[in-house]
């Protein structure tokens, strides 16, 4: 797993954390509303590359996944993996 992966994972638990545990205050309402965006960004970002994860072989589940949590850093990982730019 790449060091850029690590970091996001980092930054989802930070976030995770500070809703649950600051859930009243500002900042965890804010962080609330920041990991709703992050949601609806991937879950755009899993249509749009559906079919790339769908021609990369392997399991199609695992890819959709990986694309959930970390989206272009998963994708670029694929086209590179095709030889795609």
């Amino acid at each position: 797993m790449s060091t850029a992966k690590i970091v996001l994972l980092v930054v989802y638990a930070v976030l995770i954390g500070l809703a649950l545990m600051q859930g009243d205050s500002s900042i965890g309402i804010w962080s609330l509303r920041l990991l709703g965006i992050l949601i609806v960004v991937h879950i755009i970002e899993v249509a749009v590359y559906f079919n790339l994860c769908k021609k990369a072989g392997g399991s199609l589940g695992g890819h959709l996944v990986n694309v959930f949590l970390f989206g272009v850093l998963h994708v670029n990982e694929l086209k590179a993996a095709q030889g795609k730019s």
